[in-house]
């Protein structure tokens, strides 16, 4: 009795299906309900971890303050609690809709004041 083995690369389990930031890099332009003002937001992969993201101007703090750090899921995005601008406060989650579109809900705190957020990124 003689087997044939062929090789289909959809049965390969370690095939590489790609870099989930890749689908979130670029500048996105920012339409948010807190203060509403439109804003751009970069965002960039982070050199150092290979599931994180950088996102520059993440809630526009301004140009002088460093980037958020995203951890990248599938299609989500998390931010974790951390400072982003003179004392301001983040955490985030947000979600991409089409390649496109980012939906953003997140809580702000900015001295005493906590604001919850939601904002739509578009590209």
């Amino acid at each position: 009795m003689l087997t044939s083995l062929s090789c289909n690369p959809d049965d390969d389990p370690f095939v590489d299906p790609g870099d989930d930031r890749d689908q979130f890099l670029g500048a996105w332009s920012v339409d948010e309900t807190c203060f509403k003002t439109n804003y751009t937001v970069t965002i960039t992969k982070d050199p150092g971890n290979s599931a994180q993201i950088l996102l520059k101007n993440f809630c526009n703090p301004g140009p002088n303050y460093g980037p958020a750090v995203g951890l990248v899921a599938g299609s989500k995005i998390f931010i974790s609690n951390q400072t982003i601008g003179d004392g301001w406060t983040v955490s985030a989650s947000g979600t991409l809709q089409n390649p496109h579109t980012i939906l953003w809900t997140y809580t702000l705190v900015i001295g005493a004041n906590s604001l919850s957020c939601t904002s739509e990124f578009n590209k």
